[in-house]
């Protein structure tokens, strides 16, 4: 009975998640950035295949969408600073896998699941990539560190900030789609040799921090309009130029309102625990016979 208090004692939830301090680690994921537009049937069209496709997905693949800026309310400088990174050129909606290009109107999810599957093998090697994030109401520092990088020469570590779904009104929406999910609003880079681009200019600071393998410290406010509750963070260690080669090197993301991997895997740890001890007990109440 001692056995079964002190097991029912441990907390389920793990203090790494209480409060406003959260630490992710992964970095796997495929990097998709979508470039669309309210005005863009084809992408209304696509919409719900894509949204099933990235769900069923789960954190194989990150999604972030790029709106255009022109007559597009959900367009931003951050946006074409990625599609200029991009080097988008192509029509819309154009799915960008890890930097590589799928544009034809005609491409079906089959199709964006072969993507998936190639631009994960087309990654060497898997680096670790590991963030805490510490937010209040005010905004967050995000500290991100690559203990053990694939490359160094040529990268930036990168923090994007999403709207988790935006809705807009009729008027607005052209296509006829009125909910817009991991809309892009902000991005801050900074490259190894010290390099920083920040859009808007006004969101945030960046610096590369001292340890072993890659570090940086993210510093920024919240939007106006945009909260800890409605937001996604992305990090990447990236390459900085574009090439024939993956442009991302490993990714994470996290929901500011979910709850962190670490936690949820505590609490099958419990339950695990609990079933022993009801079978130890039972198993000592019956050679008591």
């Amino acid at each position: 009975m001692l056995m079964l208090t002190l097991i029912l004692s441990i907390p389920v939830s793990s203090s790494e998640n209480s409060g406003s301090v959260v630490h992710v680690r992964g970095g796997g994921s495929v990097l998709l950035e979508h470039v669309t537009g309210v005005w863009c049937e084809v992408c209304a069209d696509h919409e719900p295949w894509v949204a099933a496709m990235v769900e069923s997905n789960d954190e194989r693949l990150i999604r972030v969408d790029l709106h255009d800026v022109i007559e597009d309310p959900l367009g931003n400088e951050a946006a074409t600073h990625r599609r200029m990174r991009l080097n988008h050129t192509l029509p819309f909606p154009t799915y960008h896998m890890d930097g590589h290009a799928e544009s034809t109107s005609s491409v079906s999810r089959g199709e964006l699941q072969m993507s998936l599957l190639a631009a994960e093998s087309a990654r060497k090697t898997h680096e670790v990539l590991e963030a805490t994030i510490t937010a209040d109401e005010s905004g967050g520092i995000v500290t991100v560190a690559v203990a053990d990088p694939i490359q160094v020469d040529g990268t930036q570590l990168t923090l994007l900030l999403l709207e988790t779904s935006v809705t807009i009104s009729v008027e607005e929406a052209t296509n006829g789609l009125l909910v817009h999910p991991a809309v892009l609003h902000s991005v801050m880079s900074i490259e190894i040799g010290g390099n920083k681009t920040i859009k808007p200019l006004d969101w945030g600071v960046v610096e590369m921090s001292e340890g072993s393998g890659l570090n940086a410290v993210f510093e920024f406010g919240w939007p106006e309009g945009v909260n800890a509750d409605t937001v996604t963070l992305v990090v990447v260690h990236e390459v900085v130029e574009v090439g024939n080669g993956p442009a991302t090197l490993s990714a994470l993301s996290w929901a500011v309102e979910g709850p962190s991997e670490y936690v949820q895997s505590s609490g099958w740890v419990v339950l695990l625990l609990i079933g022993c001890a009801f079978v130890s007990l039972f198993l000592r109440s019956r050679s008591s016979f």
